[in-house]
């Protein structure tokens, strides 16, 4: 299948890999510029090749801080945090909370701390929030993050830090207020790495009139604190990792590293730290799991004629664990979002609808990879023809996206459980894009006799990254509860048994004189008072038949009242088939004013008349009496379906259910049209 690209670029040659185009401002730049210096050229060495990426656009600066992107050609390729400049406070911020704390994600940074090993100062933090700051922090040894020298107490000093916030801080400078940092000998390296959260009272300790920081991993939550061997204040990157852990019960474990190889011997400091879901509630905010990720720093104010600062620079190698890919999927029925509580029956038409949002926050193109759209295994997608697809087939899918109509293929696979779409080209580097298609189903035939409750129809996924593709699983929009799956009530079909037609039985007298044609006429008075005797024993051939003895209906005519057709039917769309039977009354005949019973001296019971239901297919000569009835009210029994047995009928549109009636000699007979009632009655289950 031709690829097909999402975002027409006017590039002539797609670039789908990160390094390409940061080599390239690499070997056309020696060094970089210094924003906060009036863009003085060549102030910072480069990192190395492939440990840091374009990250246009992602992160602002706070009001009052003195932060700004460095920008080759077209591209941020660092942040600077603070040039180097006394009294500086840094602080760059993620615009969106772009930080899934339920989601793992792994973030390597290059950090630098410019080139002053006796008086540089004071370092840098990386930081994520709950609630976007709105101003800078404070400088110098806060390090934009924490709460301020001097206060009258804990309460007051948490008050000025970073709130709703965790802290990885790299501090480069002894001060007053972190003698808990356990500084080695005076000749000895006065740096560190420590953890902790600003905006808590338990961060704080008051010393001498001054706020001191505390560390310890006895503290709840804890905090960590680790000394630096090696001056990393040398003109040399480092590496500062951040991963996360999210546990499936809730909580997390945060790792993060800081190596030192630049000097001898290298050094790696490495802590984690462990949250419950409640902790994570007091740290960022109730239920807050969206974070914002920021980067702080500060240096120094001069005091008298000294001054302790140095620049700090961060760059990122990747974000694409930050990306965030929401996929959504809602199962409608018309325009009705299908619930778990909505009932499905055969043959309803359904619609699966998907939106996926993709924010790529990389500086290379995102691919789609791959999009897998299952469907419930009591559904059939739809072709456009209307007809169920199977496996094998191409299904059509108009995709939207960012309001760009770009045609695609699902293909029905093996199982006919799922269909994908594979191949489907990039979206745009550093940019929102949306998605939306939809695919037709119908609710197919089953067995199902009782409604069956489905609520883990699975919801779908899409598989795209250009570094390591992931997978995310689609959301199912309608489930008010977690999402994970599709569910609805397919209603079962326990199917009916039900008598489908009746026939009316119009009877005449047989005639046949000489060589004509034999005829049915309506018997005479006489004919009553002699009587049709019928046949002792019913024939078992047509041609044993005396229809000299006998009433018949081989020339019905309309139906009567009540009567639905010329067919005895009962149809059985049971399932398990249980069997059923099937009874009639004969009312006496009466005659059509309600004056007169057929019947002797006024007898008003009736008798006289007896009906033989009798089956004659078209050509063959075999009779078989089915049942015989008097027109006395008595139920006799017509059909005894057992179980297993399925439907049944009498008769045809071309040769009605055919009787035969038998009368008694009725002396007292009256002219007139004689009517009888018959009264059908259908069991559902077969007779003892």
């Amino acid at each position: 299948m031709k690829k097909k690209i999402f975002i027409i670029t006017c590039l002539a040659v797609m670039i789908s890999m990160v390094l390409g185009p940061l080599q390239t401002v690499m070997a056309e730049t020696p060094k970089w510029p210094s924003p906060g210096l009036n863009n003085k050229v060549n102030v910072y060495p480069i990192p190395g090749a492939g440990t840091f990426t374009s990250i246009n656009g992602v992160f602002d600066k706070i009001e009052g801080s003195n932060s700004a992107p460095i920008n080759v050609n077209n591209d941020t390729v660092a942040l600077e945090l603070n040039a180097d400049k006394d009294a500086q406070v840094g602080a760059m911020w993620s615009k969106k909370p772009i930080v899934d704390l339920t989601n793992n994600f792994t973030l390597d940074l290059q950090v630098y701390f410019g080139n002053k090993i006796l008086n540089g100062a004071d370092g840098l933090a990386f930081a994520l929030t709950g609630t976007r700051p709105t101003n800078a922090g404070i400088n110098g040894a806060s390090l934009g993050v924490w709460g301020g020298a001097d206060g009258s107490s804990a309460a007051t000093i948490a008050a000025q830090g970073l709130q709703n916030s965790f802290v990885v801080v790299v501090d480069t400078h002894k001060s007053e207020n972190d003698p808990d940092a356990l500084y080695p000998n005076l000749l000895e390296n006065h740096q560190y790495v420590g953890s902790g959260y600003p905006g808590k009272t338990e961060m704080y300790g008051i010393q001498n009139n001054k706020s001191k920081l505390k560390f310890g991993a006895a503290l709840m939550p804890p905090s960590y604190v680790n000394q630096i061997k090696n001056n990393i204040s040398n003109d040399k990157w480092h590496r500062l990792s951040i991963s996360w852990q999210a546990y499936p019960e809730g909580g997390g474990a945060l790792t993060y590293s800081f190596s030192n190889t630049s000097s001898t011997p290298a050094q790696t400091i490495t802590q984690t730290v462990k949250w419950t879901e409640t902790e994570m509630d007091n740290i960022f905010g109730q239920k807050v799991r969206q974070v914002y990720l920021g980067f702080t720093s500060a240096s120094g104010p001069k005091v008298l004629i000294d001054s302790y600062m140095e620049p700090h620079l961060i760059t990122i190698k990747s974000l694409a664990d930050f990306n965030q890919i929401k996929g959504a999927v809602t199962l409608q029925r018309g325009t009705e979002p299908v619930v778990e509580d909505t009932l499905l029956k055969i043959g309803d038409k359904l619609t699966y609808r998907y939106v996926i949002d993709v924010a790529n926050l990389e500086g290379s193109e995102w691919p789609v990879n791959q999009i897998i759209l299952p469907k419930g295994k009591y559904f059939d997608y739809l072709k456009p023809d209307g007809k169920p697809a199977v496996a094998g087939d191409k299904l059509p899918v108009s995709i939207t996206v960012n309001g760009q109509t770009v045609p695609a293929e699902a293909t029905v696979q093996s199982d006919g459980n799922s269909a994908v779409m594979t191949d489907l080209g990039t979206l745009p580097k550093r940019a929102d894009s949306k998605l939306e298609f939809s695919l037709p189903a119908v609710v197919k035939q089953h067995t199902l006799t009782s409604n069956l409750k489905v609520d883990n129809d699975p919801t779908g996924s899409v598989t795209g990254g250009a570094t390591t593709a992931k997978t995310y699983t689609f959301v199912n929009t309608a489930d008010q509860k977690d999402g994970k799956f599709i569910k609805y009530v397919l209603a079962g079909e326990p199917g009916a048994v039900t008598l489908k037609s009746v026939p009316s039985f119009v009877f005449k007298k047989f005639v046949k004189k000489g060589s004509e044609d034999p005829t049915n006429v309506d018997p005479t008075v006489a004919d009553f008072i002699q009587g049709f005797p019928g046949q002792e024993t019913f024939p078992t051939t047509i041609s044993e038949l005396d229809l000299s003895k006998w009433l018949n209906t081989l020339d019905s005519e309309a139906p009567s009242q009540g009567a639905t057709g010329k067919i005895l039917s009962v149809t059985d769309t049971r399932l398990n088939k249980p069997g059923w039977h099937l009874q009639m009354s004969l009312s006496p005949f009466t005659l059509e004013d309600g004056s007169y019973v057929l019947g002797d001296n006024g007898n008003a019971n009736g008798g006289k008349a007896e009906m033989v239901i009798a089956e004659n297919k078209d050509g063959e000569q075999k009779v078989t009496e089915i049942a015989r009835v008097k027109d006395d009210g008595n139920t006799v029994t017509v059909k005894n379906m057992p179980p297993g047995g399925s439907d049944w009928s009498l008769g045809t549109e071309a040769m009605q259910t055919q009787a035969f009636m038998s009368i008694q000699k009725t002396p007292s007979v009256r002219t007139g049209l004689y009517r009888s009632t018959v009264t059908w009655t259908l069991s559902a289950t077969p007779m003892p």
